[in-house]
């Protein structure tokens, strides 16, 4: 069956989790579909899952590791070459790392600023003259609840993702008189395979309340839709950037990083420890805990502006948000 649209979408990172639930939201709109990914084996199997899913769609895949450097131009080279035309681009590829900055993998931060960060400015230099040629088009960029605060234990990934913001909102504005729209998706912690690429599994934050793939993918694709400037899925992840916007950033760094420490065993209580008969110690059982260390919440999510204010709509359920030109001085 050809596809509905007569449109076509390319995603990064969409061999699993965010990205290949984009890909399934596409799909049942009949969109054909280039899912782009590191590793051939698992971006095939994906893909032909996917295919399986929605036998009527186009599906394309390209196997590229995005942290190289000419990486971007083999994928627009490539899609050149096969004459697809690319109406929506979204650019979900990304990875983590977790720890003391004084104590993490140097080379896997390097990399993971060139796949976050550069990567994404790189393909959206590409694709985005096409789009203004025909004045058409949308772009996804996918962010982070921690693209507006301090994220200790996690700051090179934080701060990648709040150049995202940055740069899509400059973006928004620039294209504001055109027909080409930028969206960015800021999900909260979600489960995926993020917090075990990172090494960061353990954590309070990973093992607190998760927000799903799909719902997270649901919010981005209806928010990318509407041509609107920002989702931020889930209730929670809402008051945690409205906090953003009030609170110091000190005081959101204490918090974020109180949410990104490590969960520690209980400690036993010593009248458990003491046995009734002899008053010999046994050793108790330890279970984990999982404090759900959470943000003051305070109205809905804006952000601080400092000349005009433009109002959009971040679905999830479908609450509004003020856009912001500026950030807040540390307290």
């Amino acid at each position: 069956m050809e596809n509905k649209t007569g449109q076509t979408v390319l995603i990064t990172g969409a061999s699993s989790g965010i990205g290949y639930e984009l890909a399934r939201c596409f799909a049942r709109d009949h969109y054909a579909i280039i899912m782009v990914a590191h590793y051939a084996n698992k971006l095939r199997a994906a893909a032909e899952q996917l295919q399986q899913e929605f036998q009527h769609v186009n599906i394309h895949h390209i196997a590229a590791d995005l942290s190289k450097d000419n990486a971007p131009e083999k994928v627009f080279a490539e899609v050149q070459r096969q004459g697809w035309q690319v109406d929506v681009l979204v650019n979900n590829a990304g990875f983590g790392e977790y720890g003391p900055f004084s104590e993490s993998n140097l080379p896997k931060e390097l990399a993971m600023i060139h796949l976050n960060v550069i990567a994404l400015v790189h393909l959206t230099k590409l694709f985005l003259p096409e789009m203004l040629r025909r004045n058409s088009g949308k772009i996804l960029q996918v962010g982070s609840v921690a693209s507006f605060m301090p994220a200790p234990l996690q700051s090179v990934y934080g701060a990648t993702k709040a150049f995202i913001l940055s740069f899509s909102e400059a973006l928004q504005e620039e294209l504001k008189d055109t027909g080409v729209t930028v969206t960015v998706l800021c999900p909260p912690a979600t489960d995926t395979n993020f917090f075990r690429v990172a090494g960061a599994e353990n954590s309070k934050i990973a093992q607190g309340n998760l927000a799903s793939a799909e719902e997270v993918a649901a919010s981005g694709y209806e928010t990318l839709m509407k041509g609107e400037a920002r989702a931020v899925p889930t209730f929670k992840a809402k008051a945690e950037v409205a906090a953003s916007n009030i609170l110091p950033d000190s005081v959101m760094a204490t918090a974020m990083h109180k949410q990104s420490e490590e969960v520690k065993p209980k400690r036993a209580s010593r009248a458990k420890k003491e046995t009734a008969t002899n008053g010999a110690s046994t050793p108790a059982t330890e279970t984990p805990t999982t404090p759900n260390a959470t943000i003051p919440a305070i109205g809905t999510a804006t952000r601080k502006k400092s000349n005009s204010q433009s109002t959009q709509t971040e679905p999830g359920t479908t609450e509004t948000t003020a856009k912001a030109s500026s950030r807040k001085k540390k307290a």
